[in-house]
Protein backbone atom coordinates (compact mmCIF):
# COMPACT_ATOMS: atom_id res chain seq x y z
CA UNK A 1 0.00 0.00 0.00
CA UNK A 2 1.28 3.48 -0.73
CA UNK A 3 1.47 5.98 2.00
CA UNK A 4 -1.50 7.84 0.47
CA UNK A 5 -3.41 5.11 0.59
CA UNK A 6 -2.35 4.13 3.86
CA UNK A 7 -3.34 7.65 5.07
CA UNK A 8 -6.37 7.21 3.31
CA UNK A 9 -7.07 4.10 4.80
CA UNK A 10 -6.24 5.76 8.40
CA UNK A 11 -8.30 8.45 7.71
CA UNK A 12 -11.57 6.87 6.20
CA UNK A 13 -11.30 4.19 9.37
CA UNK A 14 -11.32 7.19 12.19
CA UNK A 15 -14.22 8.65 10.47
CA UNK A 16 -16.12 5.90 10.25
CA UNK A 17 -15.23 4.85 14.34
CA UNK A 18 -16.18 8.40 15.16
CA UNK A 19 -19.65 7.64 13.46
CA UNK A 20 -19.98 4.56 15.32
CA UNK A 21 -18.56 5.68 18.53
CA UNK A 22 -21.61 6.65 20.27
CA UNK A 23 -23.02 3.47 19.34
CA UNK A 24 -20.33 0.97 20.45
CA UNK A 25 -20.37 3.07 24.03
CA UNK A 26 -23.70 2.72 24.92
CA UNK A 27 -24.50 -1.06 23.19
CA UNK A 28 -22.98 -3.87 24.65
CA UNK A 29 -24.31 -7.52 22.82
CA UNK A 30 -23.65 -10.77 23.43
CA UNK A 31 -24.68 -13.05 20.65
CA UNK A 32 -23.69 -15.93 22.45
CA UNK A 33 -26.74 -15.55 24.77
CA UNK A 34 -29.02 -13.47 21.77
CA UNK A 35 -29.18 -10.05 24.06
CA UNK A 36 -28.38 -6.29 23.61
CA UNK A 37 -28.36 -3.80 25.74
CA UNK A 38 -28.16 0.11 25.42
CA UNK A 39 -27.63 2.66 27.68
CA UNK A 40 -30.22 5.38 27.05
CA UNK A 41 -30.06 9.00 28.50
CA UNK A 42 -32.62 11.37 28.51
CA UNK A 43 -32.20 14.82 27.77
CA UNK A 44 -28.80 14.26 26.32
CA UNK A 45 -26.67 17.56 24.97
CA UNK A 46 -27.82 17.19 20.98
CA UNK A 47 -30.99 17.57 19.36
CA UNK A 48 -34.23 18.64 20.30
CA UNK A 49 -33.42 20.93 23.33
CA UNK A 50 -33.83 18.14 25.90
CA UNK A 51 -36.46 15.79 24.11
CA UNK A 52 -33.99 13.42 22.71
CA UNK A 53 -32.42 9.90 23.64
CA UNK A 54 -28.67 9.93 23.39
CA UNK A 55 -29.01 13.26 21.61
CA UNK A 56 -31.40 12.28 18.95
CA UNK A 57 -34.83 13.01 17.97
CA UNK A 58 -37.49 12.81 15.45
CA UNK A 59 -36.02 9.45 13.87
CA UNK A 60 -32.75 10.31 13.31
CA UNK A 61 -31.38 7.33 15.54
CA UNK A 62 -32.62 3.80 14.97
CA UNK A 63 -31.59 0.51 16.65
CA UNK A 64 -32.20 -2.63 15.07
CA UNK A 65 -32.12 -6.37 16.66
CA UNK A 66 -32.59 -9.67 15.67
CA UNK A 67 -36.51 -11.35 16.37
CA UNK A 68 -36.32 -12.79 19.20
CA UNK A 69 -33.40 -11.10 21.05
CA UNK A 70 -33.60 -10.24 24.73
CA UNK A 71 -33.11 -6.01 24.92
CA UNK A 72 -32.78 -4.40 28.00
CA UNK A 73 -32.40 -0.57 27.77
CA UNK A 74 -30.77 1.30 30.93
CA UNK A 75 -32.39 4.43 31.38
CA UNK A 76 -31.49 7.86 33.07
CA UNK A 77 -33.61 11.17 32.68
CA UNK A 78 -30.36 13.99 32.49
CA UNK A 79 -32.94 16.62 31.60
CA UNK A 80 -34.21 19.21 34.12
CA UNK A 81 -37.98 17.93 32.50
CA UNK A 82 -39.25 15.12 33.50
CA UNK A 83 -39.24 12.15 30.76
CA UNK A 84 -40.28 8.59 30.31
CA UNK A 85 -39.38 5.87 27.67
CA UNK A 86 -41.94 3.83 25.86
CA UNK A 87 -41.63 1.48 23.26
CA UNK A 88 -44.53 1.63 21.24
CA UNK A 89 -45.88 0.56 17.81
CA UNK A 90 -45.15 2.94 15.23
CA UNK A 91 -48.68 4.84 13.82
CA UNK A 92 -49.08 8.02 11.14
CA UNK A 93 -47.74 10.42 13.86
CA UNK A 94 -46.70 10.69 17.54
CA UNK A 95 -48.95 10.74 20.05
CA UNK A 96 -50.02 13.03 22.44
CA UNK A 97 -49.35 10.78 25.36
CA UNK A 98 -48.52 6.91 26.62
CA UNK A 99 -50.21 3.97 24.62
CA UNK A 100 -50.40 -0.10 25.12
CA UNK A 101 -46.41 -0.95 24.72
CA UNK A 102 -45.54 -2.85 21.96
CA UNK A 103 -44.36 -5.70 24.54
CA UNK A 104 -44.98 -6.73 27.68
CA UNK A 105 -42.48 -4.38 30.03
CA UNK A 106 -41.03 -1.91 27.52
CA UNK A 107 -41.74 0.88 29.27
CA UNK A 108 -40.31 3.10 32.02
CA UNK A 109 -41.81 3.84 35.02
CA UNK A 110 -43.98 6.98 35.66
CA UNK A 111 -44.65 6.61 32.20
CA UNK A 112 -46.65 9.85 32.04
CA UNK A 113 -45.57 12.12 34.81
CA UNK A 114 -41.75 11.48 33.66
CA UNK A 115 -38.94 10.46 35.60
CA UNK A 116 -37.48 13.37 37.08
CA UNK A 117 -34.06 14.65 36.69
CA UNK A 118 -30.94 11.64 37.61
CA UNK A 119 -33.90 9.05 38.33
CA UNK A 120 -33.14 5.51 36.68
CA UNK A 121 -35.05 2.79 35.37
CA UNK A 122 -34.53 -0.47 33.40
CA UNK A 123 -36.43 -1.59 30.71
CA UNK A 124 -36.13 -5.49 29.75
CA UNK A 125 -38.36 -7.21 26.88
CA UNK A 126 -38.46 -9.98 24.24
CA UNK A 127 -37.95 -8.06 21.01
CA UNK A 128 -40.45 -11.50 19.61
CA UNK A 129 -42.82 -9.47 16.93
CA UNK A 130 -40.84 -8.33 13.69
CA UNK A 131 -41.60 -4.94 12.99
CA UNK A 132 -40.60 -0.87 13.12
CA UNK A 133 -41.46 0.96 16.79
CA UNK A 134 -40.76 3.86 18.17
CA UNK A 135 -38.80 4.46 21.58
CA UNK A 136 -40.55 7.34 22.22
CA UNK A 137 -41.64 9.69 25.54
CA UNK A 138 -44.95 9.43 26.55
CA UNK A 139 -44.68 12.60 29.00
CA UNK A 140 -47.51 14.71 27.21
CA UNK A 141 -46.42 16.23 23.99
CA UNK A 142 -42.90 15.24 24.47
CA UNK A 143 -43.10 12.63 21.38
CA UNK A 144 -44.63 15.18 19.81
CA UNK A 145 -42.79 17.71 20.56
CA UNK A 146 -39.57 14.98 18.75
CA UNK A 147 -38.58 13.32 21.52
CA UNK A 148 -38.95 9.67 19.31
CA UNK A 149 -36.20 7.00 17.80
CA UNK A 150 -36.95 4.26 16.05
CA UNK A 151 -36.81 0.33 17.27
CA UNK A 152 -36.49 -1.92 14.52
CA UNK A 153 -36.95 -5.79 15.40
CA UNK A 154 -35.67 -7.75 12.29
CA UNK A 155 -36.04 -11.25 11.23
CA UNK A 156 -33.14 -10.70 8.66
CA UNK A 157 -30.36 -9.49 11.05
CA UNK A 158 -28.01 -11.37 12.90
CA UNK A 159 -26.29 -8.57 15.10
CA UNK A 160 -27.63 -5.80 16.23
CA UNK A 161 -26.98 -2.04 15.14
CA UNK A 162 -27.49 1.29 15.68
CA UNK A 163 -27.89 3.73 12.56
CA UNK A 164 -27.54 7.31 13.05
CA UNK A 165 -29.29 9.75 10.45
CA UNK A 166 -28.13 13.06 9.21
CA UNK A 167 -29.69 15.55 11.24
CA UNK A 168 -29.87 18.18 8.88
Amino acid sequence: MTRAGAVAFVFLFAISQAALGASVQWMHADAGSKSVSFDITEGAQGEGSGLNFNGYAQGHMTITVPQGWKVTMHVVNQDSLPHSLEVAPAQSAPPIDSVPPAFPRAETIDLKQGMPTGKRDTVTFNADKAGRYWIMCAVPGHAQGGMWDWLVVSDSVKAPNVDIASQH
